[in-house]
């Protein structure tokens, strides 16, 4: 279905399994204005094919100048959809706003089109100063490092998640090359990060320190942990495991760092801070529907720099008008709420 007002097209852009991409516009009025916008629904398959793609990229390419600063926040984008969903460009807004005086890197494993760059949700993003839309091959992006063979013999490919486990490699990956903050995408951030320190995690329960934020940074303890989640994910990467290569992996290095030590290893040690539940993950998994449902009230938000909100689970779902997700991204992600009216997280 499409949707059309006097400033906006909407079409439809689909990943088929084929791994042939179409975009479909759809033009509803002969006279349109030349800065309108095209509102991109997805329909997505587990193909990753495009990571291999070199072609058709309007995207400025990461290769060995880069030199992002420390005050950097890193999204990885897997899914060879060729752009963002509301949600994700949400989350990407809210981080820039949040953090005026960080640089906001986006970085896509699959081309980007000039059309999509120029006239989607992507148009609204680089209109902050601080948002780098930037496009990375994951074999060029691994070599020298320890996951080089790794990935170039693609064994996250035999994942039944393989769009999931690309990130997975990506996130600690970007952290072990730069430092910085990654985050998943399907997240809204709601304050500065500056106070939160220079290395942390948060857990999502008392058994798992979750994947969804994590900052590494540059000093020795950042690079301790990062080379030693770096390590980890080369010896106990595991296909058939959902959560083995993400929060399995931090959850493992501070179990083994921290034991060392005779510390309690879900709340950090040496200087590495485990966050609770509240800072990152206000609303336990098993309880998603909140964010969606209108009236619903998340508990603790005074506490709260980061609501992730479980895109595995919730993507299904609409955001009911007054519902926690909707008055979130109606104040930190303006922009892209503002674009996508009533369609906004669909």
């Amino acid at each position: 279905m499409y949707y059309f007002n006097k400033y906006r097209i909407a079409c439809k852009y689909s990943a088929l399994i084929s791994a042939t991409i179409t975009l479909i516009l759809v033009y509803l009025s002969k006279n349109k204005p030349t800065n309108e916008l095209y509102i991109i629904r997805w329909n997505l398959t587990e193909d990753i094919s495009c990571h291999a793609n070199e072609e058709g990229d309007a995207l400025a390419s990461v290769d060995d100048t880069f030199r992002p600063p420390e005050k950097s926040i890193f999204f990885v984008e897997t899914s060879c959809r060729g752009g963002l969903t509301s949600r994700q460009a949400c989350a990407v807004e809210s981080a820039a706003k949040s953090n005026p005086h960080w640089d906001v890197h986006v970085l896509f494993s699959g081309s980007v089109s000039d059309p999509v760059l120029r006239r989607s949700c992507l148009s609204k993003l680089v209109d902050y100063k601080n948002v780098k839309l930037l496009r990375i091959h994951i074999a060029d992006y691994a070599r020298g490092t320890p996951l080089e063979n790794m990935v170039a013999a693609s064994p996250y490919k035999k994942s039944k998640w393989r769009i999931e486990h690309s990130s997975d490699v990506l996130r600690y990956l970007t952290l072990f090359k730069y430092g910085g903050v990654y985050m998943d995408s399907d997240v809204v951030v709601v304050k500065s990060l500056d106070s939160l320190g220079s290395n942390f995690a948060g857990r999502e329960s008392e058994k798992w320190v979750a994947a969804g934020v994590l900052s590494f940074s540059r000093d020795d303890l950042g690079r301790q942990i990062a080379n030693a989640t770096i390590e980890d994910f080369r010896k106990n990467y595991r296909p058939k495991v959902w959560g083995n290569n993400g929060p399995g992996v931090i959850t493992r290095v501070l179990k083994q760092m921290c034991k060392a030590k005779g510390k309690e290893w879900n709340r950090g040690c040496n200087g590495f801070t485990v966050y609770e539940p509240e800072v990152f993950y206000p609303v336990f998994y098993k309880q998603n529907k909140m964010y969606f449902k209108a009236g619903a009230k998340i508990p603790n938000r005074r506490k709260t720099y980061v609501h992730h909100l479980w895109n595995a689970l919730t993507r299904k779902y609409k955001v009911q008008k007054n519902s926690p997700y909707d008055i979130l991204a109606k104040e930190h992600c303006p922009s892209i709420y503002t674009l996508y009216g009533d369609h906004f997280g669909t």
